[in-house]
């Protein structure tokens, strides 16, 4: 499958990251992101920041804040302009517990 979905355990936290489209293509996208504990219950409340770059451009792109869905997932909206490898790195806190993620895909 070429799902882009991956998971990530971190400071106790599951940090689970989807893409729409997937896989991602240059334009708009939107990244959720799912929070749950160890034991595999949402998280919600948590704040969620993405830093986006282009490692190959050596520029960075915007920083996200992801919208809380209530359900332990976060969404948030951006514009991938460059049809390049991104890099997206996902900072998660909640409840004292912090977490993070670093995931990279390419913008076709």
């Amino acid at each position: 499958s070429s799902t882009t979905s991956t998971t990530t355990q971190s400071g106790g936290l599951s940090i689970s990251t989807q893409f729409a489209p997937d896989p991602p293509k240059q334009g708009p996208q939107t990244i959720t992101v799912t929070v749950k504990d160890a034991s595999g219950n949402a998280v919600k409340g948590a704040s969620v920041k993405i830093v986006t770059k282009m490692p190959s451009m050596s520029m960075s792109g915007p920083t996200l804040t992801a919208t809380d869905n209530g359900d332990g997932s976060y969404a948030a909206q951006t514009n991938l302009n460059y049809a390049t490898q991104w890099t997206f790195d996902i900072a998660v806190s909640a409840n004292g517990k912090s977490g993070t993620a670093h995931v990279t895909q390419d913008v076709k």
